[in-house]
């Protein structure tokens, strides 16, 4: 079951996303919502922790970007996976292996804390901020611990409070605890910023858990739970404490095979041979004459040292940027390939409309001829919305003609008037006018999209009603459109694809001529899953092969995408196409159907996936009174 009060922003999902995959330099690095912060390297997962949620908006910013900072420049770069595996290994022999977790969880987040800050000075003042309102939180879970006696969650809760604060006033102590174990806690807590590596960490742990296993007045293991460590929480291959540089992961090379080398005898020097070596390229990492291959075949062919030019070779072409063309035959450079479609944040190779959609396949109906009945039932609802269209039909013919007789004199740009006398005593006299601009026509298409999911079972014969009028509309103005219901097909799935119906009622071309488009759109009916992102950018491809100027796009849903496989980042993957079509020019728009009162959930679910972009009809009888002034606006935009 799913709660949409714990649904993130799809626009903060989005730049956590973003940021993660910058800092850590995975591309396929995945973002979710979790109890506690915590990364997967090997799955390329990174959590984010829900206690952010609750405070105000930029506090909750600042805390989930510090949580993306921890794992995705700490952890992904400085956390030893293998120390990790070898410590929750050790855990499993001891009477309170929960406890031991989180000490060394709670202290490699510490030494983190440090290694971020170095590496990313910029982000000091949100850790500051993190310190402050985790130390306030822990110094209350700690009192909260010692009033139910609750000694193993105490220590931990005032080690966090001490570290985060600053003050070694916070850090809880036992009163049975010998002083030089309590030395051996201060003095863990006053170096947790020097500490060198996850080893380190995890052996001064060691040595504090080793101890506090002897003491039988700590009552038992830890019973919350307030940090996490798990395999796989860091990189197989740690940076160093003191390495300075840039956190930059090289490309992959293709393959790795080896290539032969070329055993060829090497040619007899010819003539005069001149020394390459100078004083100014006695540091030959800055060469211009080496370059880093990251794509290719792995070879043993690269060495340390310059090697001899080559005819053939281009090592010199970023200095030849203003020369003109030689006279020899050269090559032309390779023309770059157009762009069939636009990638997403989640798209991979082989993923055009995103990872989440790589098993989507577009299946498209035809609509069938309609029957007498439909044709008749069809001519019901005409007989409602007639009025609406006339209405609607009349405020654009009056408004195009208007601009097509609008007075077009005593402007202050154009062609000089016969009345100029005028300029005698006005300061900003208007002695211009400019030709009557032709009759202007509505150039515009657009798209209907609707979603056909089960859900929609009870308001499908309002919004027959809905896109009726928008046909009969469009096409009394001559604007060519097309009506398509979207769904997949939850009975043929399988591991290797997801079908997803397109059921087109019309198309643009026959919009405009076909009298049977009205009886057959009534065949539209509520079917089973809806996977919306995929269906918008399929629909946005379909716009993007109009010639018109203005590309709408109308979206008729009653909430949240639903689909296999498709649940957690549907928003998110929905936000991501709407953002891109209108990126390549086209207007989404949505209707959102509800059934009664809208919940506030619901509210922000759509404003999170199409922003301001979005009508909210309450009860689905209202459809038509709320579509007519939608419409008549996106034409008269145009119109201006």
């Amino acid at each position: 079951m799913r709660f949409l009060e714990n649904e993130v922003d799809a626009f903060l999902r989005m730049q956590l996303l973003d940021l993660a995959r910058a800092l850590s330099g995975w591309e396929e690095m995945q973002l979710e919502l979790s109890y506690l912060s915590s990364y997967n390297g090997k799955d390329k997962i990174m959590a984010v922790s829900q206690f952010w949620s609750y405070y105000p908006e930029q506090t909750k910013l600042m805390g989930m970007k510090t949580d993306v900072y921890l794992r995705s420049i700490g952890s992904a770069w400085f956390t030893d996976s293998k120390v990790i595996a070898a410590y929750l290994e050790w855990t499993k022999t001891l009477k309170r292996p929960q406890l031991a977790r989180q000490w060394l969880a709670m202290c490699e987040e510490a030494r983190l804390m440090t290694i971020c800050t170095k590496h990313r000075p910029g982000t000091k003042n949100s850790f500051d901020m993190r310190k402050n309102v985790i130390g306030k939180h822990f110094s209350a879970k700690r009192d909260s611990h010692l009033n139910r006696k609750e000694a193993a969650d105490a220590l931990i809760c005032g080690f966090a409070a001490a570290f985060n604060h600053g003050d070694n006033q916070e850090l809880w102590i036992p009163e049975w605890l010998k002083p030089e174990h309590e030395d051996l806690i201060v003095e863990l807590l006053d170096g947790l910023s020097t500490l060198e590596g996850t080893a380190d960490v995890a052996r001064k742990c060691r040595r504090v858990i080793e101890l506090l296993e002897q003491y039988e007045p700590l009552e038992g293991d830890s019973r919350a739970q307030y940090f996490s460590l798990q395999l796989n929480s860091g990189t197989e291959d740690p940076l160093s404490w003191e390495y300075i540089g840039e956190l930059k992961r090289k490309k992959k090379l293709h393959n790795h095979s080896v290539l032969p080398m070329d055993k060829k005898e090497e040619k007899a020097e010819q003539g005069e041979r001149l020394p390459n070596w100078h004083r100014e390229t006695e540091k030959q990492d800055e060469s211009m004459l080496r370059f880093d291959i990251e794509q290719g075949s792995k070879t043993g062919l690269i060495s340390d040292h310059v090697r001899e030019a080559d005819s053939g070779d281009q090592a010199l072409g970023i200095v030849q940027g203003s020369s003109q063309a030689a006279s020899r035959n050269e090559p032309e450079p390779p023309k770059p390939q157009p762009l069939e479609r636009l990638d997403t944040g989640n798209a991979g190779k082989g993923d055009p409309y995103g990872q989440l959609n790589r098993k989507a396949v577009p299946v498209y109906r035809v609509a069938e001829s309609p029957d007498t009945e439909a044709v008749v039932q069809y001519e019901e609802v005409l007989r409602d919305i007639t009025p609406m269209v006339n209405k609607l039909k009349k405020t654009i013919r009056m408004t195009m003609e208007q601009k097509r007789v609008a007075p077009r004199s005593e402007l202050l740009s154009g062609r000089l008037g016969k009345k100029l006398v005028r300029a005698a005593w006005e300061p900003l006299p208007r002695l211009f006018y400019k030709k009557n601009s032709p009759s202007i026509e509505v150039d515009a298409v657009f798209c209907l999209l609707v979603d056909c999911s089960a859900s929609m079972y009870d308001k499908m014969e309002q919004t027959h009603r809905g896109i009726a009028l928008f046909h009969e509309s469009l096409r009394s103005l001559r604007v060519p459109h097309e009506i398509i219901g979207f769904w997949e097909d939850a009975d043929a799935v399988t591991e290797k694809e997801s079908p997803n119906i397109f059921h087109v009622v019309t198309d643009f071309a026959h919009s405009m001529t076909d009298h049977f488009v009205g009886p057959k759109l009534l065949q539209l009916q509520a079917e089973q899953d809806n996977r919306d992102g995929y269906s918008i950018r399929i629909a946005s491809e379909r716009l993007m092969k109009r010639s018109e100027k203005q590309k709408v796009l109308l979206v008729f849903s009653d909430g949240e995408p639903s689909a296999s496989d498709y649940h957690e980042d549907g928003i998110v993957d929905t936000c991501e196409a709407v953002l891109q079509a209108r990126r390549m020019g086209v207007e989404v728009v949505s209707v959102f159907l509800g059934s009664g009162l809208i919940k506030d959930t619901e509210r922000e679910t759509m404003r999170n996936i199409y922003g301001r972009f979005s009508v909210l009809v309450p009860d689905v009888t209202e459809i038509t009174d709320q579509l007519g002034p939608l419409l008549r606006k996106l034409l008269l935009n145009q119109l201006k």
